[in-house]
């Protein structure tokens, strides 16, 4: 079965559907074409003929809403991108650390909660050995990249069990 990409009115991805459901929305009006399949395959009727599509894009905006996305270590790991914030280096599942940019004590005595999206970062073993339960200021350590903050991910994940086709690259983030 062929599987098409639906993008909201914005362009961003909202879900797949087999080719049956995008020719009924292409039917219906509700949907354009953006991106035509790449094999070259038509749908033909009795009275009109058009390329099979790849990707569509729905005609009217639909607001969905964002949930929350819930804290967890490999989150974390997974937002960082297996490196650690403070030198830059690559890291493993087993390697990596997780750093509390406000050490847990201050959150306690503060009552701030420790283990949040804006809170924690990944880090090496020797970066979390120098910060240890200190500032970051007192450690005398900076992000690698002095744009990065730590943030909520965004909420919608796209999990792809097989290679995805080429024309989906452009309106899907790595």
């Amino acid at each position: 079965m062929v599987q098409v990409l639906v993008l909201n009115a914005s362009y961003e991805p909202l879900h797949i559907v087999g080719h049956r459901r995008a020719i009924a929305l292409l039917l219906g009006g509700k949907v354009e074409v953006v991106e035509p399949a790449r094999n070259g395959r038509v749908v033909r009727s009795a009275r009109a003929q058009f390329p099979l599509p790849s990707v569509i894009r729905l005609r009217r905006y639909v607001n969905v809403p964002q949930r929350g996305a819930v804290w967890s270590r490999q989150a974390v790991l997974a937002r960082d991108r297996l490196t650690c914030v403070y030198c830059g280096k690559q890291l493993t599942p087993a390697t990596a650390t997780i750093d509390h940019v406000l050490p847990q004590r201050y959150c306690r005595v503060h009552n701030i909660p420790a283990n949040t999206w804006t809170n924690t970062v990944a880090a090496c073993a020797a970066c979390q050995a120098r910060k240890c339960d200190r500032l970051l200021h007192e450690s005398g350590l900076k992000f690698h990249d002095p744009t990065f903050e730590p943030r909520r991910p965004r909420t919608r994940y796209w999990v792809l069990s097989s290679e995805i086709a080429p024309e989906w690259r452009q309106y899907i983030e790595f």
